[in-house]
Formats: structure tokens, C-alpha cells, sequence
């Protein structure tokens, strides 16, 4: 069984989140937090629906969502 830590940068539905809170008992579950372009968010997971974070050196293409707040930086459609 995969184990997890306060703390740590996971996947959870192809997005990252980082685990803000274990639940103390059974069955075990994760309050992850994310950054959205609308503010935080926060949800509750199952470690079996939890995936570890990749190389951090692995592209990931999980941030196109988001828009610079940067004076002159290229907007996406």
C-alpha cells in the first residue's frame, strides 16, 4: 500500500494538490488543497485515488488554465 504525508504534492484526478490533513482512522483519507485561478480548492480523497508525484523534471501540462496577471505576458485564447 502507497503511503502519503502531510505535506506532499500528489495527483488526484490528473491535477496536483498537496495534503493539507490525514483522517486519524479508517478508512484513511486526504484533505487536498490546490490553487485555482478562482481561489483554493479543497477535497477529500481516498489514498487508492491518490497517484505520486513524477519526476519533477516530467512535463506536466497542468497549468494552461491559468492567467498571468503579468504586464504585456501572452494570454491564452
Amino acid at each position: 500500500m502507497v503511503s502519503f504525508s502531510t505535506g506532499e504534492e500528489v495527483l488526484y484526478r490528473g491535477e496536483r494538490y498537496v495534503i493539507s490533513t490525514t483522517s486519524p482512522q479508517p478508512p484513511y483519507q486526504y484533505r487536498l488543497l490546490a490553487s485555482t485561478p478562482d481561489g483554493a480548492r479543497v477535497v477529500w480523497a481516498l489514498a487508492s485515488e491518490l497517484g505520486k508525484m513524477e519526476r519533477y523534471t516530467t512535463a506536466r501540462d497542468d497549468t494552461k488554465a491559468y492567467k498571468s496577471s503579468a504586464p504585456g505576458a501572452a494570454r491564452p485564447d
